[in-house]
């Protein structure tokens, strides 16, 4: 369970340096934002918390460096990757690199509890955070390797947010916390077929509740049909449910690391970067998310997803809205009173996870530091510029 102390909240929100984006109240937010004006930081001020240092402020770009990092993120700029299908590639390893056919194991009758921290900031607005925790199970499986499918149910478990636009997220979670939502994932992460949406039937027969059959319900993580290397790159197309609305992500994914812990056993980076686009009362709101995945390669399973989302009004304004995010996985398994018991993804501790990734206090997947070079990356603006 998540701790309702809004202090420890908080103290978790800043250590994770994580954070999510906002729609339906997001659209408010972002109204009110570009209705004040926010004095430019001083020529060398140093923030002084990770609060301060997660706002978003206007980015000092001209037009042309805009559309050059546009380009960059953006996988319709380029032609290979805009002919490009779901899941094919877009660029091939080096030769002679080796290569190795990376799948979910998708084991029957398992399940993973998926802790979220996420920080959302608005250009003039304090930034907000917010923990969520969801299960997903999985069962009906059937085949193996690259032809193993199961049927895969979400559910919400809990959630909370902090002041100032905590009300605003909670009122988004609620319009969907009581339903369960069920589809075919395959072996690849590929979403098969439609999506089933049982539970309060209010819910259910929302627009808000409707929206979730276009939902891929394992974070949109996705490899590629044939063997791969370091270097390759691949196309995905995908939805998640982030800040009240089912966004789309247009990306790029790269197997950019392969390495063996000191056990032997193999783990994997990933990273995606592309063009995200997320429906508002005032029309599209457009821009960039970008993330990293570390794999557990040897198991079949994902470890740690964290990714940032930037977006603007409108394509003229300089006010952003940057939501950082992180996702833990954790195994989840009953105990004999039947109460959930959470454990890591590894099957031994520490178990395939990068060098110095989590504190000595990582069960519960809290002490996470931020993505290296996150600011920094084409597409996304700085916010601390």
């Amino acid at each position: 369970m998540l701790a309702r102390s809004s202090s420890i909240l908080l103290t978790t929100l800043l250590s994770a340096c994580t954070g999510s984006p906002q729609p339906s109240g997001l659209e408010q937010r972002a109204a009110r934002s570009q209705s004040v004006e926010t004095p430019a930081p001083a020529t060398g001020s140093t923030p002084a918390t990770p609060t301060s240092a997660a706002r978003a402020e206007p980015a000092k770009s001209d037009a042309k460096s805009d559309a050059k990092s546009d380009a960059k993120s953006d996988p319709a700029a380029d032609p290979v990757a805009a002919a490009a299908a779901p899941g094919q590639l877009t660029a091939r390893p080096p030769e002679g690199t080796e290569l190795v056919p990376v799948r979910l194991a998708l084991t029957d009758a398992s399940a993973y509890q998926i802790t979220t921290i996420g920080m959302v900031a608005f250009t003039g607005v304090r930034p907000s955070g917010f923990a969520r925790e969801e299960r997903i199970e999985l069962d009906e499986c059937e085949g193996a390797d690259a032809t193993r499918r199961c049927r895969l149910t979400h559910r919400y478990v809990n959630y909370e947010a902090e002041p100032p636009n905590g009300r605003i997220f909670e009122a988004d979670e609620k319009l969907v916390d009581k339903l369960v939502t069920s589809h075919t994932i395959l072996a690849t992460g590929a979403r098969e077929g439609a999506t089933t949406i049982a539970g309060d039937a209010t819910q259910a027969a929302s627009p808000a509740g409707q929206a979730l059959a276009d939902v891929h319900r394992f974070l949109c993580l996705r490899f590629p049909d044939e063997p791969i290397g370091v270097g390759a790159k691949w196309k995905d197309v995908c939805h998640l449910r982030t800040g009240g609305v089912v966004d789309t992500r247009e990306v790029i994914w790269e197997l950019t690391s392969m390495s063996k812990d000191p056990e032997g056993h193999a783990r994997a980076e990933f990273t995606y970067l592309g063009r995200y686009t997320a429906p508002s009362p005032t029309g599209d709101r457009s821009g960039t998310v970008q993330g990293v995945l570390y794999y557990l390669l040897d198991a079949g399973e994902p470890h740690l997803l964290k990714e940032q989302i930037s977006t603007r009004s409108d394509p003229t304004s300089n006010f952003f809205t940057t939501t950082t995010i992180s996702y833990q996985f954790a195994r989840f398994k009953k105990g004999k009173k039947g109460k959930g018991k959470k454990g890591r993804t590894t099957a031994a501790k520490g178990r395939g996870l990068p060098p110095g990734l989590l504190g000595p206090n990582a069960t519960g997947g809290m002490d996470i530091p931020g993505l290296p070079g996150m600011a920094n990356m084409p597409g996304i603006p700085n916010p601390r510029r």
